[in-house]
Order: C-alpha cells, then sequence, then structure tokens
C-alpha cells in the first residue's frame, strides 16, 4: 500500500517511511465517488483536545479518536484541536483501508521537530496556494501574510513549521468568512 502513496505524501522520520493525511485522503477520494468525513469534539479543556472522525465510504463506516496536548505537541500547542483532528482522521481512514499497515506520520510522537529545520514539503505550498484561492485572496496579499509572518519573500524558502502557520492562518481567514456568511 506505501507505493500507493506519492512521494510527496511520504515523511522519513528516524529511517521509516509515513504517509501524511493527505495521501490518505487522496487515495480515498480516489476509491470512492461518494466520501464523507465527520468529526466531533469528544474532550477538549484548553490542553488535551480528544476527537472522533467518521469515515463513510462506499465500503462502509470507520470511526478513529485522535488526540493532542499542549504538553505532548508543544510546537502546535496553538492548534491541538485541528491536530487532534487529523490525527482522528487520519486514524479513520487507515481504519477504512488507506495505509492501513502504516502509523500515520501525524500519530508519530516528535514529528515536528525538524520542521523548523526541514524545507516545506510541494503539498503544503500546493495547499498554501489553494487555500488562498479558496478565500479569494490576492497573491500580493498572500505574499504580504508570508513576508510579515516569516520575513521571507518566497514560498520555496519557508520551512515545514513556517508553511503549517501560514496554512494555519488561512485556515482561520476561512473559518471566519463562513462564520460571517451564517451569520
Amino acid at each position: 500500500m506505501l507505493s500507493n502513496f506519492k512521494s510527496e505524501e511520504l515523511v522519513k522520520v528516524q529511517g521509516k517511511l509515513f504517509p501524511v493525511v493527505g495521501g490518505r485522503l487522496r487515495l480515498a477520494h480516489e476509491d470512492n465517488s461518494s466520501l464523507s468525513i465527520e468529526t466531533k469534539v469528544i474532550s477538549y479543556d484548553g490542553e488535551i483536545a480528544v476527537i472522533q472522525a467518521t469515515v463513510k465510504t462506499e465500503k462502509g463506516v470507520y470511526n478513529g479518536l485522535g488526540n493532542a496536548s499542549t504538553k505532548r505537541d508543544r510546537i502546535l500547542s496553538n492548534a491541538i484541536l485541528e491536530l487532534a483532528e487529523t490525527r482522528a482522521i487520519a486514524r479513520a481512514l487507515r481504519f477504512a483501508g488507506y495505509g492501513v499497515e502504516y502509523t500515520g506520520f501525524e500519530e508519530v510522537e516528535n514529528n515536528s521537530e525538524n520542521d523548523d529545520k526541514e524545507t516545506a514539503s510541494k503539498t503544503q505550498l500546493m495547499d498554501i496556494f489553494a487555500y488562498a484561492k479558496e478565500i479569494n485572496m490576492s497573491n500580493e496579499d498572500l505574499k504580504s501574510i508570508i513576508v510579515k509572518t516569516t520575513g521571507k519573500t518566497y514560498t520555496k524558502e519557508l520551512t515545514k513549521k513556517e508553511a503549517n502557520t501560514i496554512l494555519e492562518m488561512l485556515t482561520k481567514i476561512k473559518e471566519n468568512e463562513q462564520d460571517n456568511l451564517i451569520m
């Protein structure tokens, strides 16, 4: 199954390859004309988050739990809900048969320790531009956010950590726009 993942969907940690949740999502979308993913907060106290993900494929319904804490996941402590959700989705997709024999990168302990040194992946950069396009953000506005946040002029200079920070910012902007539409 690992061979079904694209190279940019794999991360090497301590000599072992781990698929990222985006790879599992791509495989699930390719296999299913109808795919549904729902998440629910089971517990959140500001320091620990537990999320349940339910994935509905053409083969059935699969549940997965994911957790994150400010102590364990210090680097992403400002986004533990999102991290727990990503872990829950990765686990539910694994139960659904997508990379079932491999632990997800998101579940590996201390997976972010080199994120401030390694350059951003092609997938992260594509996601940045896709998110910006979804919220109708101009390239100039995106560049301005990147420069103000990281001090870097070009996206290809971003580290994984910086790319994740930009993605989190774009996600919050998108969520705020959606909240404004509801009101």
